[in-house]
């Protein structure tokens, strides 16, 4: 053997040259990324803190991207409050110059009338704002449009709500009810016309009653399946009373007992004053009929107004009438038919909200969440429903025509104001009404609005201080990257050279 040197001295100094290289290698990356080491391993003492610092940041903007979507959402919100709320306004305001007027005629009825239900209409299509599908005021039933109006029309609306057997709801309850019942919940139903009612037996308590709740006021719609006298009808609640005979659900008469003198008002095509009739008046409930001592002239479709009685002053429309005197004056109403206990019978009522109440929470960070849903159902939006709905109702020249009731215009002045700001300063018209208004709803929206805004920022704090710590654990020193870079390739240089002159040097040459 000629060479100096042993095949374990090459491999040592191949080793250290390899391992030169490999530190160049590293010095060149770090150079070209700026970065320590494109992995944990290279930086093993600060893995861990850099891995928490990195999901700090991973997390803070999740929070970031999600609180900016929300603020999407309640910005789309708001959009819509501001359009409810200029339309309300509008109804507010023309209803107290509607209410102001000395005189009113047919044109100007009509036209209150109009804008009323208009009114209902653009609430109910700004109420159906949508964010990628999922309408915005629905609750958790993000795919139900979440006002169904009863009419798409107001010929419609008043064929429903005639104004007189059939009247708007006036209280919040009776506006929401919602009822499907079955034999399994009430027992059997049995009707009686000489009293107007109808009753579930079984019912005998309020526990677990499924009639207990309902108010005057709810429409409620029987649905015999065996098809007898009162199937597919449509009631107005009067009242409800529960004890040891049942619930008795009373939807009818219109009058109730007693004969009284009094004064009929009523109107003529051919005389357009106001005509007087003074006599005594008989009242039957169970048939829903005025006996008036007197001939009255009327015909089927009068309207007429009784006074100075006890309980049955208002307005009334003649059904048909069996002419005396005495006139035997049967008034138009949905009358109860007698029929015996039955399990066959079902009720229902129908809100006009489709969503739920479920409430809607966002998380804005990890120690806080905010409320960010508004119901269609709230009060403020409710109230504004059913003052429009007690205007619209009624055909002019009928029993429930405006003209007719004009005590409505008043309580719907009460309920408009109340709902775009509570209280409205006055006695409520049909008890104390919930206190929640559009003024409340959009501070609401606002102050949600600015907490999420809070909340990002310091979010956007929190990213640029760890990153800024991310930064100094994982960035090189580019100058001193350089200079070890160049002291690296120095060394590589030296140590080729020096493997090449070993390499290159035999017995021979030594001894030469």
């Amino acid at each position: 053997m000629t060479r100096i040197g042993t095949y374990g001295a090459n491999q040592t100094y191949l080793a250290r040259l390899t391992a030169i290289q490999e530190r160049l290698s590293n010095r060149q990356i770090q150079l070209t990324t700026e970065l320590k080491s494109v992995s944990y391993t290279g930086i093993s003492k600060d893995t861990n803190r850099l891995i928490n610092f990195e999901n700090d940041m991973s997390r803070a903007q999740e929070f970031i991207d999600s609180n900016t979507m929300a603020t999407n959402r309640l910005k789309l919100m708001d959009t819509s409050l501001a359009a409810i709320e200029s339309s309300m306004k509008n109804f507010r305001d023309r209803l107290d110059a509607f209410y102001a007027q000395t005189t009113r005629n047919k044109s100007d009825i009509e036209s209150i009338q109009k804008l009323a239900f208009d009114s209902m209409i653009d609430l109910q299509s700004y109420l159906a704002a949508s964010d990628g599908g999922d309408y915005l005021f629905s609750g958790g039933r993000v795919s139900n449009e979440p006002v169904n109006l009863p009419a798409r029309s107001l010929e419609g609306f008043q064929a429903i709500y005639d104004g007189n057997d059939h009247t708007f709801p006036t209280t919040r309850n009776a506006h929401m009810a919602e009822l499907a019942t079955t034999s399994t919940s009430t027992g059997s139903i049995s009707f009686d016309a000489a009293t107007g009612t109808f009753t579930a037996a079984s019912l005998t308590s309020t526990t677990n009653n499924p009639l207990s709740d309902l108010t005057a006021g709810t429409r409620i719609t029987v649905d015999d399946t065996a098809g007898g006298a009162n199937d597919n009808k449509v009631f107005t609640v009067r009242n409800v009373t529960t004890g040891v005979g049942g619930t008795t659900v009373t939807v009818s008469p219109l009058v109730s007992e007693g004969p009284v003198a009094a004064t009929v008002k009523y109107y003529t095509s051919s005389t357009p004053d106001q005509q007087k009739l003074t006599g005594n008046l008989t009242f039957s409930p169970g048939a829903d009929t005025i006996t008036v001592s007197n001939s009255t002239g009327f015909a089927a479709g009068q309207t007429f107004e009784v006074s100075g009685t006890a309980s049955n002053n208002g307005v009334y429309e003649v059904g048909s009438i069996t002419a005396g005197p005495p006139d035997v004056i049967t008034i138009k109403s949905t009358k109860v038919a007698t029929q015996a206990a039955s399990a066959t019978i079902k009720l229902s009522a129908t809100s006009w909200y489709n969503g739920d109440t479920l409430t809607i929470q966002h998380r804005v960070a990890a120690d806080r969440t905010v409320d960010v849903g508004i119901h269609a159902s709230d009060p403020a939006f409710e109230k504004a429903f059913r003052a429009m709905g007690l205007i619209a109702q009624g055909v002019f020249g009928t029993g429930g025509g405006l003209e007719n009731n004009l005590d409505r215009v008043e309580s719907a002045r009460y309920l408009i104001r109340d709902a775009l700001d509570s209280p409205a300063g006055t006695t409520p018209p049909y008890g104390e009404e919930l206190t929640s208004d559009l003024k409340a709803l959009r501070s609401g929206l606002g102050t949600t609005t600015a907490l999420i805004s809070s909340k990002n920022e310091l979010h956007k704090q929190l990213i640029s201080f760890v990153g800024t710590r991310v930064i100094n654990m994982e960035k090189a020193d580019r100058d001193e990257t350089v200079t070890l870079l160049l002291d690296d390739q120095r060394a590589l240089e030296a140590s080729y050279q020096s493997l090449s002159k070993i390499r290159s040097m035999s017995l021979l040459n030594f001894l030469n």
